[in-house]
């Protein structure tokens, strides 16, 4: 059995909002270009767009992080704002603190 690999990308995918139901934009794009779920394929979707449609986008001006955002950023060489965010996301049950 010979394995195969492609990767297609996907055009015709308006520029993905808040609110927008993604999935039938994505259903949409691939019968406009004849692209056929096979039965094993994988779809890989970034979470840039994901977090658009669930109007989940951070403006970084607008975050101020906290000392440990402000710690870790410094020593993994990362910006402090996108600490605070994934902080922000991150389960209570962690153990971590950011007082």
């Amino acid at each position: 059995m010979t394995a195969e690999v492609r990767i297609i990308g996907l055009e015709g995918i308006p520029e993905v909002r808040a609110g927008d139901d993604l999935p039938a934009q994505i259903v949409d794009a691939a019968r406009a270009h004849a692209v056929r779920d096979r039965g094993r394929d994988v779809l890989v979707v970034t979470q840039k767009i994901v977090s658009k449609a669930e109007g989940r986008i951070v403006d970084l001006a607008t975050v101020t992080p906290s000392p440990f955002a402000e710690h870790y950023a410094a020593m993994f060489e990362k910006d402090a704002r996108q600490i605070e965010v994934v902080l922000g996301e991150t389960s209570a049950s962690c153990g971590w603190s950011t007082a």
